[in-house]
């Protein structure tokens, strides 16, 4: 089988099989798409993005900055750029489960739901960028709770 797909002039680097699964993740990066299909704003350090409770109506690339996601004043997480945030309520249509707050200035595309929907049907490796984002969130609170306990 592998002499098969070699005499049709692939190998593994052209099938990206060097790559472990985390660098083909890593290396999807949203932020000049984000940049030009959403409406940026810039965050001062301190200022909240949104709060827990609040309605879910877009979700937001971080371009530049840290934010500090907070439940109950307690940080669960830290995200830099490339990362998205709020993106749950996209998903869910729930309100949102933590507070995000700039702890530096903040540079955010925002993504509503109709581009949110457009991207998920439209953009290669959009729904992966977000599921990873998921797992690495899910995976962070996971620790935030054995560390409780």
């Amino acid at each position: 089988m592998t002499e098969c797909i070699q005499e049709k002039t692939f190998n593994k680097a052209d099938l990206c099989l060097t790559d472990t699964l985390e660098e083909k993740l890593t290396a999807i990066d949203m932020r000049m798409f984000a940049k030009n299909i959403g409406a940026n704003i810039t965050f001062h350090a301190g200022s909240t993005i949104f709060e827990k409770g609040d309605a879910g109506t877009s979700m937001y690339v971080i371009q530049s900055g840290v934010v500090e996601m907070l439940i109950d004043e307690n940080i669960v997480d830290v995200c830099g750029p490339n990362e998205a945030i709020g993106y749950m309520s996209m998903i869910d249509g729930s309100t949102r489960s933590s507070t995000a707050r700039a702890k530096e200035a903040v540079e955010v595309s925002i993504i509503d739901q109709i581009k949110f929907r457009f991207m998920v049907d439209e953009v290669p490796n959009f729904a992966m960028y977000v599921m990873r984002a998921m797992a690495q969130r899910i995976r962070g609170m996971g620790k935030v709770v054995w560390e409780i306990n």
